[in-house]
């Protein structure tokens, strides 16, 4: 893994996309809706995590759908997030984030 991963993942709103991502793809008005952030400011932070590799993006009609861009991400981001969900911004978004990772690996 090279810096622009760590650097993106460095970020807290970044974070929080990512931990959202990884329990279900949104765009980008569902993305502003999970955090105190504008639209501008999640297009730029998705942006970051497009360059870093770590998402990829649909496009549905007019929608732009973001996911996790693939399992091998994906898993390497659960060996990574898993271990600092005490840190995570909400306690909800904490408590469904490791019940979806604790179904993952069983």
């Amino acid at each position: 893994m090279n810096s622009i991963i760590f650097r993106a993942l460095g970020n807290e709103t970044r974070l929080k996309i990512i931990k959202t991502l990884m329990i279900k793809e949104h765009n980008v008005s569902d993305l502003t809706k999970t955090s105190d952030k504008d639209q501008t400011t999640i297009s730029r932070h998705l942006v970051h995590l497009k360059q870093a590799k770590l998402i990829t993006q649909k496009k549905i009609g007019r929608n732009v759908i973001y996911s996790i861009a693939n399992s091998k991400i994906y898993d390497w981001l659960i060996s990574v997030i898993k271990p600092n969900l005490k840190k995570a911004e909400t306690p909800s978004l904490r408590i469904k984030i490791k019940d979806y990772l604790d179904r993952q690996i069983r």
